[in-house]
């Protein structure tokens, strides 16, 4: 006889059904290179499972007018999945990026992503405990979801293999639910989306489709993924300071794009292997002498051929509603907090100049690129003449940094080129 046959499920048939036995805590992947760095992990190959590995640790960004003081972080890091503990807080410790990866998933693929905390080295005397929480995201089992009051928060020095399998698609956002009022604003974020099971099917001209609309209606043949937040520099320096800080008080002077203010926005993706590093946000690390931690690698720019139908991907985790225009571009929001806005026959999608979204929401955008026009104002780089459309808060005072003279803040460029850009391999590629 079985001697556990009558002991009902065991805790070892628990943890395997949760995805965190043997199994889940071992990692079999890796981190896939895209040629931008690591800003996004995306599967070798569609497979029943598909793993990373991110750390959790402090660091320092640059915001306009905090050049020479840079902002102290907490944040995730992209790190190889057969790295060891210990080797990753000897290298990886203290070098924190805001915003995170953006990470790109299929519907139905099998997900799971090692977490470690590498702990602190401006604030050691800080035991803080790290999540992952996909926010908005169903979860059968809360063992999973990183609200560290009904699941696991990872300690200082630990690993833990969370485990997703998503059923439906659209954009998601992820953060640290630890002390989550502080943590989210020192910058423990970043996107998530789930790319619909109709991808790669050929329906209404297109492959490529924010959802399983059944007719090509969401298909777009650009992708870019914008992460809106707010900086409160009480949160940061206070953390840095060992200061205590009164969240009732919040009043920020940043406002952000994907971690950057404008003109920071429209550079490209930072990159150890890409072109152009004096483009690069290089922050000093007063913990590293004058090396820079290129701690803010996503980019914001929109570059795109004439003719294009465009995807964005925006989400707001920040503690403010905002409200975004594409001046002289219409926009079609065909999604809304990973729900296609689409009931049976009844569309309820809609089309508008102005954007608006609170703090914990999504929203998935098209728009029509308009043609070329060598009329209209327009600027020049490597890749050729563009005209230019402003991606921007409509409230002026969200665009300026901290009183830095010019325009500033959650603003970016959508350019519109004459010549032919090439294909987009992954989501907010940018063409330097």
């Amino acid at each position: 006889m079985n001697p556990q046959s009558d002991q009902g499920t065991t805790r070892r048939d628990f943890l395997k059904a949760a995805g965190l036995g043997a199994a889940g805590m071992s990692l079999a992947g890796g981190l896939v290179s895209t040629g931008f760095g690591s800003r996004l992990f995306t599967p070798a190959a569609r497979a029943a499972t598909s793993t990373l590995a991110l750390a959790a640790t402090d660091g320092y960004i640059t915001v306009p007018g905090r050049e020479t003081n840079p902002l102290y972080i907490f944040g995730f890091i992209p790190v190889s999945p057969s790295a060891t503990v210990a080797s990753l807080i000897s290298t990886k410790k203290g070098h924190a990026q805001h915003t995170a990866p953006t990470l790109s998933f299929k519907q139905g693929d099998d997900i799971k992503i090692t977490l470690t905390n590498l702990g602190l080295v401006q604030r050691p005397d800080l035991t803080d405990s790290h999540t992952i929480h996909w926010h908005g995201f169903d979860m059968p089992s809360p063992l999973n979801d990183g609200v560290p009051e009904v699941s696991v928060a990872v300690p200082i020095g630990k690993q833990l293999t969370y485990f997703y399998r998503p059923h439906r698609e659209g954009t998601y956002m992820y953060h640290c639910h630890f002390e989550d009022v502080e943590h989210v604003q020192i910058g423990m974020t970043g996107m998530v989306f789930v790319r619909p099971s109709q991808d790669g099917t050929s329906l209404g001209g297109f492959t490529k489709f924010a959802y399983n609309d059944g007719d090509g209606s969401t298909g777009y043949q650009r992708h870019f993924a914008l992460l809106l937040n707010e900086i409160w520099s009480n949160f940061h320096d206070g953390d840095r300071d060992i200061q205590e800080t009164i969240g009732s008080d919040y009043d920020p002077q940043w406002f952000t794009i994907n971690g950057r203010c404008y003109p920071q926005t429209i550079l490209p993706n930072d990159s150890d292997v890409g072109t152009h590093p004096e483009l690069r946000i290089s922050t000093p690390n007063p913990n590293y002498g004058d090396a820079p931690d290129y701690s803010q690698p996503n980019s914001s720019l929109i570059q795109v051929n004439p003719g294009d139908r465009v995807l964005l991907r925006l989400a707001n985790l920040g503690y403010q509603q905002h409200s975004m225009q594409l001046p002289g571009i219409q926009m079609h929001v065909v999604g809304q907090d990973a729900s296609l806005l689409r009931d049976e026959a009844v569309d309820t999608s809609y089309r508008t100049n102005t954007l608006y979204i609170g703090p914990g929401e999504a929203r998935d955008v098209l728009f029509d690129a308009p043609p070329y026009d060598s009329a209209r104002p327009s600027g020049s780089d490597t890749r050729g003449a563009y005209n230019v459309y402003s991606f921007k808060n409509r409230d002026w005072r969200r665009l300026s940094n901290n009183g830095v003279p010019g325009p500033g803040g959650m603003m970016t460029e959508v350019r519109v080129y004459q010549a032919a850009l090439p294909s987009q391999a992954v989501v907010g590629e940018t063409y330097v």
